[in-house]
């Protein structure tokens, strides 16, 4: 009986359209992907919405395929969602979504950073059926002088017109000896949980919108400050916390100068080995005067 209660209740977020009426009187990959989410069988569920993801694309289809990742991650937080490991030679990869917020513009990006122990010669990610996700890239080594305990990390950035749209994506990566390693990443379109505004000139407010995920790390608060050198902007003080978030720049002094002053909540999840985090940044203009 109670099984039949979940299946009536995520049934209803549906409207029925044609085909949609007797979803649960066949054995189709969406109703495979409701009975694995039922039985916690959360790798088959991934695998039946990437299927889903790859024959329909009608908005309501997505629309529940969406809802239905989303709830998949109250158990875990999406950890057992892909069983897919990493090679040996990669150690990690995270993909983060940025909404970069300054005044009068809004901008987006999509970063996916590779620590490896090889030399990496590209780093793609595009969108079902292989298209690119933007044409405004670039890809570079974080410490090509520098490289740490024998990995290599590397960034390949994609500056995007919009918000990336919920649906299923690939990524590749392709080391220099050409061997390479790919897989499916769906992204959800959920609201974000906690996010960040200007409350005055120089001070922020948090903004508790739901309930954290208590299986997921809790969301990070960055501080950054940037000072404009030589043609550019660089960053000259940072910080980030997880918890005890602070409203206003916990700097004791800076010489009189303007500055950049950025702040960013960033909400974390995975699918499988893979990180993927939601990144909400606002920046603005911050003048420290002359003492008189």
């Amino acid at each position: 009986m109670k099984k039949s209660l979940l299946l009536l209740g995520t049934s209803l977020c549906v409207p029925l359209t044609s085909h949609a009426a007797d979803w649960f009187e066949q054995s189709t990959p969406l109703t495979q992907a409701h009975q694995h989410l039922l039985d916690g069988d959360l790798q088959s569920m991934f695998t039946s919405l990437v299927e889903v993801w790859q024959l329909d694309q009608e908005k309501n289809i997505k629309d529940h395929l969406n809802s239905l990742l989303v709830q998949s991650l109250s158990v875990d937080c999406g950890k057992g969602l892909d069983s897919k490991q990493f090679p040996d030679w990669i150690n990690s990869i995270t993909i983060r979504r940025l909404n970069i917020q300054s005044p009068g513009r809004d901008a987006y990006q999509m970063m996916v950073n590779v620590a490896a122990k090889k030399e990496i010669s590209d780093i793609r990610l595009s969108k079902w059926v292989d298209k690119d996700i933007s044409s405004d890239t670039s890809f570079n080594s974080v410490n090509s002088d520098n490289v740490t305990n024998g990995i290599y990390s590397y960034v390949k950035r994609y500056n995007l017109n919009n918000d990336i749209s919920k649906g299923l994506y690939r990524i590749d990566v392709t080391a220099d000896d050409q061997e390479s390693w790919s897989a499916w990443v769906i992204f959800s379109e959920q609201n974000a949980k906690q996010t960040v505004r200007w409350a005055s000139k120089d001070h922020w407010q948090i903004e508790k919108n739901a309930l954290l995920n208590k299986f997921c790390p809790l969301p990070k608060l960055g501080v950054s400050v940037y000072d404009y050198v030589k043609g550019k902007y660089q960053e000259i003080w940072n910080h980030s916390y997880d918890s005890d978030y602070p409203t206003s720049l916990p700097v004791d002094s800076l010489p009189p100068d303007r500055y950049v002053l950025a702040i960013s909540m960033t909400q974390q999840r995975w699918q499988g080995p893979i990180i993927i985090e939601q990144s909400q940044v606002i920046s603005k203009t911050y003048d420290v005067a002359t003492e008189e």
